[in-house]
């Protein structure tokens, strides 16, 4: 600053510097920078603008003292909030397709010329004189004015605010329910939504510089390779779809990538089921038909030793896997929703209902009383599909136990049948399509499938007897 010794330095400057707090306020909150403006802001801002005024004791005293510094770097500061304020309107009006650089440009003049008038206006006074200085000064004042004019009238400058955009991707990273993870050309994070903390039970501070492996237990380069990815999250085990993109600079030099997972758990039940339904219409329906038509051909040739038995049992076959498919559409379909299910009680029902072979004894061992939150429908069905199994497979015997874990209860059911064939299992593990040769492999789809539905987990060991655990996770927990 030139303040010579002449009254127009220390007024202009004056006006020009009362006027940067409202300056770096407004671009705060129409860049959508900062828009929780406070009192507390507002004195944290004008604290530093506070000593301006002792620049001007070098005039009062006649030359610089450490008052006039203090003066001096309050200037800078309030500079710096010009800068800055500039920066930020030329930059964000420049970003969003919605707004022109123009825009931004124009609004940006008026303040900066207002401050070319007053840092000028001593020199001008001394060079020009009083008269000329005013009249640059006037001419100046028109220039700003012009500034602000256009800025509202030629170019609508506030019909359309950046802080629209800029406030949107805020809200689109906050409510998204998609997980969402920036990481570094290290793959630490750097940054993730609230969504992701929350769902993956995670703080958002001991996350941040953690690598993504150590967080959801994948690289990048393992996410390309996924169709999609199983994640513990507070409500169970789900699979999430990754979609990756990476970050770049100017000169498209990798700086790192951005991660988003959504959660594809309810679309991959239903893919499965259509899958498996198909299944069963194409091969499994085909060959019962095929069955009932070959015997019916022999018994209108008049020989019906035995044959119309096999077509009374094709028959219920067939009606079986209809009200197998039936049951599973209703599982996967309908809506969830939890509520309080005392888990021992509901055991203790479906093993009363269900129907034993001879020789084949049914025992429990369940606590008077296990309360969870879960989905009642899902864990009928999974209940019922793994103790019907079990009798079915059953050559004397089948234990029930249901026991507390944490957080929930675990449902044990274990037969001394021969077991479970091993492709069966690993078909059912690794959620892949196959023909379905009996009913067991239906039940056991309804069985995954009514586990996933109330977020459980599900084991199968067939070492030397059928051992199957329902993990019941307490949702309320």
């Amino acid at each position: 600053f030139d303040i010579g010794g002449h009254i127009w330095s220390p007024l202009g400057i004056s006006l020009w510097a009362l006027t940067m707090i409202p300056w770096i306020t407004f671009v705060l909150q129409y860049t959508g920078t900062y828009t929780r403006i406070t009192r507390r802001t507002l004195v944290a801002l004008t604290l530093p603008a506070a000593a301006f005024p002792l620049l001007f004791t070098s005039i009062w005293f006649g030359e610089r003292t450490i008052l006039s510094i203090l003066g001096s770097l309050s200037a800078l500061y309030l500079i710096g909030l010009l800068t800055i304020g500039c920066y930020l309107v030329v930059r964000t009006s420049y970003r969003y397709g919605h707004l022109t650089l123009r825009q931004g440009v124009v609004l940006s003049l008026a303040p900066v010329t207002f401050f070319m008038i007053a840092n000028f206006s001593g020199p001008l006074v001394e060079s020009l004189g009083e008269g000329g200085a005013v009249g640059v000064f006037a001419l100046g004042m028109v220039g700003f004015t012009a500034a602000v004019g256009a800025s509202l009238y030629r170019y609508e400058t506030f019909q359309s605010t950046p802080a629209v955009g800029r406030i949107g991707e805020r809200v689109i990273v906050r409510q998204t329910e998609d997980l969402m993870f920036v990481v570094d050309e290290e793959e630490r994070v750097i940054r993730l939504n609230r969504t992701a903390a929350d769902r993956l039970d995670v703080s958002k501070t001991e996350a941040l510089g953690e690598e993504l492996s150590e967080v959801i237990g994948a690289s990048i380069d393992d996410l390309e390779g996924m169709e999609t990815i199983e994640l513990l999250t507070d409500e169970g085990s789900r699979q999430f779809d990754p979609v990756i993109s990476r970050l770049t600079d100017q000169h498209d030099r990798e700086l790192g990538h951005t991660l988003s997972l959504h959660d594809v758990t309810e679309l991959e039940l239903r893919e499965q089921r259509l899958e498996v339904l198909n299944r069963v219409l194409r091969h499994n329906l085909r060959n019962q038909i095929e069955v009932i038509k070959s015997n019916a051909e022999v018994l209108a040739d008049g020989t019906a030793d035995g044959y119309a038995h096999s077509i009374i049992e094709s028959a219920d076959r067939l009606t079986e896997l209809g009200r197998s498919a039936r049951s599973i559409d209703q599982i996967v379909s309908q809506p969830s929703t939890t509520g309080d299910v005392d888990v021992a009680a509901l055991v203790r029902e479906i093993a009363e209902n269900a129907r034993t072979r001879n020789g084949v004894e049914l025992s429990l061992s369940v606590p008077e009383e296990a309360m969870v939150v879960t989905e009642r429908h899902a864990l009928v069905a999974a209940t019922e599909s793994a103790i019907k199994n079990a009798l079915s497979r059953a050559d004397t015997e089948v234990r029930v136990t249901l026991e507390p874990i944490e957080p929930g209860h675990c449902l044990t059911v274990v037969d001394d049948g021969p077991g479970i064939p091993d492709e069966e299992i690993e078909t059912i593990s690794a959620g892949t399509e196959t023909p379905l040769q009996h009913a067991t492999g239906l039940g056991l789809w309804q069985l995954k499938w009514a586990v996933t539905k109330f977020n459980g987990e599900l084991s199968i060991d067939n070492d030397g007897r059928t051992t199957v655990e329902l993990r019941v996770p307490d949702q309320d927990r």
